[in-house]
């Protein structure tokens, strides 16, 4: 290989290189990479930057040295090494670049490593002489090409490694999301199944709310019919109360009236009740009387009928006794005989006209008897009734209507007069049977 055409060879790989790299910068970044790069990524950045500043100004420095014509042999070692070295550098840059290819890391763009060659390049250019730098590359070429080659190729495998890390978790992430997928479309038919159902529920539910309002409005309406009616009806009745409240108070005033008129007559009734009990009273005391002399008269003619009933006796037997003495006496026997018999007669009509007035004496006591029972326990009912009655009537004088108050007093009017009744009843009883018992005895 002559020395033009490593030169040639040298210029063409860095362009081709820097192209690669400048392609591979510029392309489209996937989505999950960071917008700094890793600290791989700078490592990297940094090998390539060192390698291609020693290249760079190795094939920078190669034309000078061939213009000046330096030691042939050290410049074929030099040109065959370079040749080897850029071809693995040429393989390791092709692993790289499908591994970026396939990264998910964004990586450093190719404008901003081939500036940094250039600068390196005139930098390294710029300092010293050609020759010194010349001999510095040719004896650190090899160890840094190597160290750097070594370095390349762990950091390649480590990212064929994370690649195929990456693919693996792709293609479990691509699982999942074919699932997810599913999973979605799943719910998604579930969504529309639900909505459907719940849109014809919501048909029904405003079907059977419109039903039910239109219920409502014609109950509400033939309510308010009816309410409107019984107002009218309530008017009415309002009209016919306020003359009817009218019309009580002005009867409500005559019954004042009417119910001092009855206090009245119940205060002269009540009056005169009393004076009725003190007149039965003195005449139940008369009558009392009148029993225990009737009761004395009684037991006197009993003893005077004995009497007679003895003298009756002992005339029998006197007459008797003449009988049996003998009928040869004169006219002055037959006379006492006729004196005899005359009075015989007369003391049996004697006997016959007390007996009979006994008999009547008895069933007058029998009669006086009953009245004074029978007047004792009806006046008796009637005094508690009547009294019970006042004191009812009067309490409840404030608070009757008209008709009770008419009612009460004409029952008060009825047991007055009935009690007036039996009184002169009782009077034409005595007088008939007994005047006497009416006299009043000083």
């Amino acid at each position: 290989m002559t020395t033009s055409d490593l030169s040639t060879h040298s210029t063409a790989s860095l362009i081709s290189n820097e192209e690669q790299f400048e392609d591979y910068g510029e392309g489209d970044d996937v989505d999950c990479a960071p917008s700094s790069p890793s600290p791989d990524d700078e490592t990297r950045t940094n090998v390539y930057s060192d390698l291609g500043s020693s290249v760079s100004s190795s094939a920078g420095q190669t034309p000078r040295k061939m213009r000046h014509a330096y030691n042939s042999e050290l410049l074929d070692v030099y040109c065959s090494q370079c040749c080897k070295k850029i071809n693995l550098l040429n393989d390791l840059e092709a692993r790289l670049k499908n591994l970026k290819a396939n990264s998910p890391n964004r990586k450093i763009s190719s404008t901003a490593f081939g500036r940094q060659l250039m600068h390196n390049s005139n930098f390294s250019s710029s300092n010293g002489s050609t020759e010194d730098l010349f001999r510095d590359s040719i004896d650190s070429c090899d160890n840094d090409i190597t160290e750097k080659v070594s370095f390349l190729e762990k950091k390649v495998t480590e990212l064929e490694n994370d690649s195929l890390t990456s693919g693996d978790l792709k293609s479990k992430l691509k699982q999942e999301n074919t699932q997810l997928v599913h999973r979605v479309h799943e719910l998604e038919e579930m969504v529309k199944d639900q909505e459907t159902t719940a849109e014809q529920a919501l048909e029904e539910e405003a079907r059977r709310h419109r039903e039910a309002y239109s219920k409502l409005e014609r109950e509400k309406s033939t309510e308010l019919e009816l309410l409107n009616a019984r107002v009218q009806q309530l008017e009415e009745e309002n009209t016919e109360l306020r003359t009817t409240v009218s019309r009580l108070k002005s009867q409500t005033e005559k019954l004042d009236e009417e119910r001092q008129r009855m206090s009245d007559r119940l205060e002269d009734t009540s009056l005169r009740l009393k004076d009725e009990m003190d007149l039965y009273k003195r005449m139940m005391d008369k009558l009392r009387q009148n029993r225990l002399e009737f009761q004395k008269e009684r037991e006197a003619t009993q003893e005077l009928i004995e009497d007679l009933r003895k003298e009756l006796e002992h005339l029998q037997m006197y007459k008797l006794d003449c009988e049996r003495t003998g009928r040869g006496r004169g006219s002055s026997s037959s006379l006492g005989e006729f004196n005899a018999r005359a009075r015989e007669v007369e003391l049996e009509h004697e006997v016959k006209r007390l007996k009979q007035e006994n008999h009547k004496l008895r069933d007058q006591n029998d009669d006086l008897n009953g009245q004074i029972l029978s007047l004792s326990l009806y006046e008796a009912k009637n005094l508690f009734a009547t009294q019970t009655k006042a004191q009812s009537l009067a309490a409840e004088i404030d608070t009757a209507s008209r008709d009770e108050l008419m009612e009460a007093l004409k029952e008060q009017e009825e047991i007055n007069f009935r009690l007036r009744q039996y009184m002169d009843k009782i009077i034409l009883a005595i007088l008939d049977h007994n005047p006497s018992i009416l006299e009043i005895k000083h």
